[in-house]
């Protein structure tokens, strides 16, 4: 596939899931903690509210990138979102097993592994022109 589509899509999942953290924070922060209450689901809310607008410059970001023009200026940055995906979804599992109840949400886990596999494979096929 090539960059500036991956970018594309990498942007708009981005800004879908920002959206939806902003208007169901206390949904989302329940899947990961579902035994939150008091102070820490407050606590647990504003940060999902600090994730989404995180999850939305990254977007803004991706979004920017996919108007990148020529392989050798896109290659490296296809390269940081594969790198960045790829540390985002280890993260989101290792909460999920570790630092939750045992039991990661799955939907964050699918939506960056997928992205993580659909930068890692654009950028293995992206080739430099030499001159």
């Amino acid at each position: 596939m090539a960059p500036r589509i991956t970018f594309l899509i990498c942007s708009v999942v981005g800004l879908f899931f920002a959206v939806a953290f902003c208007l169901a924070p206390k949904f989302f922060t329940h899947q990961a903690w579902p035994t939150a209450e008091g102070q820490a689901l407050e606590i647990a809310v504003t940060m999902r509210y600090v994730v989404a607008a995180m999850i939305f410059h990254v977007s803004l970001l991706l979004f920017a990138a996919s108007k990148v023009v020529g392989a050798g200026n896109q290659k490296p940055v296809m390269l940081s979102s594969a790198i960045g995906f790829t540390v985002v979804c280890a993260t989101i599992l290792y909460v999920g097993l570790f630092r939750g109840d045992g039991v990661p949400t799955m939907p964050p886990i699918v939506g960056t592994g997928i992205l993580a596999i659909l930068c890692w494979l654009s950028w293995s096929k992206t080739k430099i022109a030499t001159t």
